[in-house]
């Protein structure tokens, strides 16, 4: 695995994040794959990211370790989640009730702005893909998901689909084959298609077989992390929210 570059040292004169952000950036960090599975989080390192103090980090890390996206062990610290067989058998479990639900919802509620919501993030899907930005074409296929939860305006159907997707983006990360693709070109398209057209029996189908699909693509084997520029991975986020 190539390491990112060297990150440019962040300006001592930032100004400290609030909890809040440093959660956010390290939740995503996590979920667009960009930490790996099992990668220790150093206090001493991520303090200095972030211009906090450890005790500050220390909370951040407890409320992850709550949303199960990373674990805390005894006098070795922080690390980012690396869910086992059972584990990763249960999340896939957990979204195909959850998503089905939703799937339902958006279905005999739907309108036009959920429509031209899900259009135009089949646009940008479909311009990943062009492109040949499979990093980007990764993190908008989980968001799609997380778009169907948040067209609910169900609160909860967000926030559990925003945990569940996240660890699915661990699992992925730490059990793709490499030839394997998240998700198939045409099966997001087919599942919007059944939702505007309210077949609420195949849209939810279709999910299942997409979701079965991804969980099947799997090779479940553990993969070796290697070294990781931790500060590279947060220069580009945090540069942005300043």
């Amino acid at each position: 695995m190539n390491t990112p570059a060297k990150a440019t040292e962040i300006p001592k004169d930032n100004k400290p994040l609030d909890s809040q952000q440093i959660y956010d950036f390290i939740f995503k960090a996590i979920a667009d794959r960009q930490l790996p599975p099992g990668k220790k989080l150093s206090e001493e390192r991520l303090s200095k990211i972030f211009n906090v103090s450890r005790t500050r980090l220390r909370e951040v890390f407890f409320r992850l370790a709550q949303d199960k996206i990373i674990t805390l062990e005894p006098n070795r610290g922080a690390f980012v989640v690396k869910p086992t067989v059972k584990e990763t058998r249960e999340v896939f479990a957990a979204r195909r009730a959850i998503e089905v639900a939703i799937i339902e919802e958006l279905t005999n509620k739907g309108n036009s702005t959920v429509f031209k919501a899900l259009a135009n993030h089949l646009m940008k899907e479909e311009t990943a893909r062009k492109a040949g930005d499979k990093q980007k074409l990764n993190q908008l296929t989980g968001e799609f998901h997380l778009l169907l939860a948040e067209l609910t305006n169900n609160s909860l159907f967000y926030d559990i689909t925003r945990r569940l997707i996240a660890l699915s983006s661990v699992i992925i990360s730490l059990y793709d084959s490499p030839t394997a693709n998240e998700c198939e070109d045409f099966e997001h398209e087919a599942i919007v298609n059944a939702i505007k057209t309210n077949n609420a029996q195949l849209a939810k189908e279709l999910l299942l077989n997409h979701l079965n699909h991804v969980e099947h693509s799997l090779e479940i084997d553990d993969n070796s992390t290697s070294s990781f520029d931790v500060e590279a991975v947060f220069e580009n986020m945090i540069k942005a929210q300043l």
